[in-house]
């Protein structure tokens, strides 16, 4: 009874012990990076965004990778701020060569619901999508930004 009660220890520190080593090396990133045929989307928001038109739109950077095809993958970032009592929200959206590379590029989000985007904190929330030849995927990043003018 003893033995077998020290098997089953045994066996059960060495599944701890090799899950712990599969974890460390387990590689993070987008989640569709490798398990999709090859398809790679990546999206970064960056700070600050700057202000355009007194408010009415904001300039949002974003780093983007992606190897889509046929070659070219779709954007869309959200920016959502606290105004007064209520809130400035608005949408933007564009299309984005796909080089494998990363890529800075900048999206304009126009302010809806007639609140304007003020100087000061923000939420901006980017989703990049696109397809290749066996799948389709998305990634999305959400970041606390700053807007300047």
């Amino acid at each position: 009874m003893r033995g077998r009660l020290r098997g089953k220890l045994a066996a059960a520190v060495v599944a701890i012990i090799l899950g712990s080593v599969l974890a460390l090396f387990a590689t993070t990133g987008p989640a569709v990076a490798f398990f999709s045929g090859g398809l790679f989307l990546d999206v970064q928001v960056n700070s600050p965004a700057h202000r355009v038109g007194g408010g009415a739109a904001v300039d949002v950077p974003l780093e983007v990778t992606c190897n889509a095809r046929p070659g070219t993958a779709e954007v869309s970032v959200t920016v959502t701020q606290k105004a007064g009592s209520s809130v400035a929200q608005g949408f933007g959206f564009t299309h984005v060569g796909c080089t494998g590379s990363g890529q800075q590029i900048t999206v304009r989000v126009t302010a809806s619901g007639g609140k304007t985007f003020k100087q000061g904190t923000a939420v901006a929330s980017a989703e990049v999508f696109g397809c290749n030849n066996v799948t389709c995927g998305s990634e999305t990043d959400s970041e606390v930004i700053e807007i300047q003018r």
